[in-house]
């Protein structure tokens, strides 16, 4: 007899929720916003836009209030569109939403730093008691933290000294990264989404962004600066839905873990 799929509650699910990973979104389980909040004061990668939220309408004067936003595709926690690195890849409007929710699988690298290499996270993933053909793959770095710890606050971007402090210390985040080879397993393993709390997937230094292309290539979506520190390595539901932003090659999203148990 063919054995038929079933959840992480041992419920039976079909072949389309197997593939997906959408078992089944937990009814009870605790919502953790795992959200990075965009403002003035958001960290932004060098060079990048700087957060702007300006009142254009008050309830005094006309009655309700407006704002005017303005920030980079790839500010807060976002999703990267494979034409962010990929000539004629899909935008992030095109993106399948399917595959940006789903089981997921939260590793915790942030005792490490510098490349996470395919046997690292092959050893890491024998560790867990995780199922397989898992969707999601989040890396949790502690990167923020560790910069905070090594340098102090960051200034927010709008100050004299916060796009600079950005830039020098730069080469100061030594938190966990995807080095060729792990993108490369990301891929072969069947992930379809790949998420982390830093700026970025690859070595902030890199300038070819070796992980992107391989990951993006590989139809697996990229979500970076998500809110990990306070989240314990496991299993959780996962949803993550950008902006339906035409023709760009990223979009701020709102990102969600939902607890089973």
């Amino acid at each position: 007899m063919e054995k038929v799929p079933v959840d992480v509650e041992g419920l039976p699910v079909s072949m389309e929720e197997t593939q997906f990973g959408l078992e089944k979104i937990p009814a009870h389980g605790k919502i953790i916003d795992i959200t990075t909040p965009i403002s003035p004061f958001t960290r932004i990668f060098p060079g990048d836009p700087v957060p702007a939220i300006e009142r254009v309408c008050t309830l005094e004067k006309e009655g309700c209030a407006v704002s005017r936003v303005g920030f980079g595709s790839h500010t807060g926690t976002h999703v990267d569109a494979p034409s962010h690195v990929l000539e004629n890849g899909l935008t992030v409007d095109k993106l399948e939403l399917k595959s940006l929710m789903g089981t997921a699988l939260i590793l915790d690298f942030s005792s490490l730093s510098g490349e996470l290499t395919a046997d690292i996270l092959e050893n890491a993933l024998k560790n867990t008691a995780a199922p397989g053909n898992l969707p999601i793959l989040l890396l949790k770095t502690d990167a923020f933290s560790r910069k905070q710890r090594n340098a102090g606050e960051i200034s927010p971007p709008g100050e004299e000294s916060g796009s600079q402090s950005m830039e020098s210390g730069k080469e100061e985040f030594d938190s966990a990264y995807l080095e060729e080879s792990g993108a490369a397993w990301i891929v072969e393993k069947g992930f379809r989404t790949i998420g982390i709390d830093g700026f970025s997937v690859d070595n902030l230094s890199s300038e070819t962004l070796p992980a992107h292309h391989i990951l993006l290539s590989g139809n697996v979506n990229i979500v970076e600066c998500l809110e990990l520190g306070s989240v314990e390595a496991g299993i959780y539901f996962f949803l993550c839905l950008p902006l339906k932003i035409e023709r760009c090659d990223g979009s701020p999203a709102r990102a969600l873990l939902i607890s089973y148990f």
